[in-house]
């Protein structure tokens, strides 16, 4: 069985099910691969774990008697921001899918478990890399700061040459770029990055009412993936790199709702 990459430190996992087979022998699987596991039976018992402590992970069948994985799903999601959840189930649940996907859930996988694809789903659940390209030291440390409190793994730069560098040594899951550049524009550096690596997600930095602007929203034409606007709005910014990191892991490239 592959290894998850649990790096730094060990990450903690809370399983909830009611099924006791299914509890054990999902605490047995983490465990082996490195992790601080917690179990519960039930959904109330999950909200008084998730009260008193907190989890990276939370794997969470839906149906279970009394509070169900939805209610606490987003019992979580208003009270322990930055937790992962992965839901599951036994059964057909579209529109719960839709749903809990919407609302920020890493994945709802079906049951039986594909246990390999659970592992990386928990593995990547925070290990997204971040580039910041902005030549505004205030911007960049409030992106940087506020990024790494979330648990990404953050690198910044103000020069477009030091980028296309550090693009072409790693592989960067998101990058954050400002229009406005020294050298070369935002969108001139998208397309020199995008021929490099054209599997990163790129959200672009702009202020309105300049030319900029609409070169920004031409290379979200040609899949770039966002346009956010200065002064950054960061709740609104950390919703959407949490979006982004929970489609990456499902393999899903889908856009974020306008609500983000």
């Amino acid at each position: 069985m592959s290894q998850s990459p649990v790096e730094e430190m060990t990450r903690s996992v809370l399983i909830v099910d009611d099924e006791g087979n299914m509890r054990e022998s999902l605490a047995a699987i983490l465990l082996d691969e490195g992790y601080e596991v917690a179990t519960a039976s039930t959904g109330e018992e999950a909200v008084r774990l998730c009260d008193q402590r907190e989890f990276d992970v939370v794997l969470m069948d839906v149906r279970m008697p009394g509070m169900d994985g939805m209610e606490v799903f987003r019992h979580i999601r208003r009270h322990r921001r930055g937790v992962r959840v992965i839901l599951m189930s036994a059964y057909s649940v579209e529109g719960l899918k839709e749903a809990a996907l919407a609302e920020g859930a890493i994945a709802f996988l079906s049951k039986p478990l594909d246990v390999e694809k659970l592992l990386r789903l928990i593995g990547e659940a925070k290990h997204t890399a971040v580039l910041v390209v902005e030549p505004d030291q205030e911007t960049a440390g409030l992106l940087t700061v506020e990024l790494k409190k979330e648990g990404y793994r953050v690198t910044a730069t103000h020069s477009p040459y030091d980028a296309l560098a550090l693009v072409e040594q790693i592989r960067f899951d998101l990058i954050f770029l400002n229009m406005r550049l020294n050298a070369m524009n935002g969108y001139e550096l998208y397309m020199a990055i995008k021929a490099i690596n054209p599997w990163s997600v790129t959200i672009l930095m702009a202020e309105g009412g300049n030319q900029l602007e609409e070169l920004a929203h031409e290379a979200v034409r040609r899949s770039a993936y966002a346009v956010v606007y200065k002064p950054l709005d960061m709740p609104r910014v950390l919703r959407m790199v949490e979006w982004i990191a929970g489609r990456r892991a499902s393999a899903d490239d889908s856009k974020p709702p306008r609500e983000l």
